[in-house]
C-alpha cells in the first residue's frame, strides 16, 4: 500500500496541546469545529489510463484562479462525484451518452447519485497536479499511481478531510 498526503502533514498530539484542549473544555471556551470527512474508492487502471492521458495531451484546460497548464486531474463533484483528466486532445470524442472521455467516477457515486452527503453541498472541481513531487523522494502522484499499478494494485483511495475553510486530501493506492 502506498500513501501520500500532499497538502498537510498530520499533527500529532502532545502534552501540551491536549493539557490546553481540557482547559478549554472545563473552561466553557472550547468551540467545535465542523469538520467532514469521506474516502473515495476508484479504479486504478481507470485513474492510471485518465493522468496519463492528461500528462500526454498536448494541451490542457486551466481550472480557477490557475494561470499554468499543467497536466492535472480533476476531482468534480456534480452528477455524482469522479476525477477526470484535464488534458486536451484534438482526437478526443464525447462517449455515447455525450459525456467527456477520461471520467471516473468514484464507487458507488456515478452519475444520478447525490454526493451531497458526503461532500457538502455545493458542485466544486478540485485541481489534482500529477507532475509536482509529493514525496521526499521526488515521486509524483503519477509516478505513484504508475508504480502501484505495476506492484499490481487496483484501487485508488482519495481521502478528503474538510471544514469551513480548508481540505486536506490524501492518496492511497492498494
Amino acid at each position: 500500500m502506498t500513501q501520500n498526503n500532499p497538502t498537510a502533514a498530520p499533527t500529532q498530539p502532545t502534552t501540551e496541546n491536549l493539557d490546553a484542549l481540557i482547559s478549554e473544555i472545563l473552561d466553557g471556551t472550547a468551540e467545535p469545529t465542523a469538520e467532514h470527512g469521506s474516502t473515495l474508492t476508484f479504479p486504478l487502471a481507470q485513474v492510471l489510463a485518465a493522468a496519463e492521458h492528461a500528462a500526454a495531451a498536448p494541451h490542457h484546460s486551466l481550472g480557477y484562479g490557475e494561470t499554468e497548464a499543467l497536466p492535472r486531474l480533476w476531482w468534480v463533484k456534480d452528477d455524482g462525484t469522479y476525477l477526470m483528466s484535464n488534458g486536451k486532445n484534438p482526437d478526443d470524442t464525447r462517449t455515447e451518452d455525450g459525456r467527456a472521455p477520461h471520467v471516473v467516477h468514484a464507487k458507488g457515486w456515478g452519475p444520478g447519485t447525490d454526493a451531497r452527503s458526503i461532500l457538502g453541498g455545493d458542485d466544486f472541481r478540485q485541481s489534482i497536479d500529477l507532475t509536482t513531487p509529493v514525496f521526499d523522494d521526488g515521486t509524483t502522484l503519477l509516478g505513484m499511481l504508475r508504480e502501484a499499478a505495476a506492484d499490481g494494485a487496483t484501487r485508488f483511495l482519495m481521502q478528503a478531510a474538510f471544514d469551513d475553510e480548508y481540505m486536506t486530501l490524501t492518496y492511497i493506492t492498494e
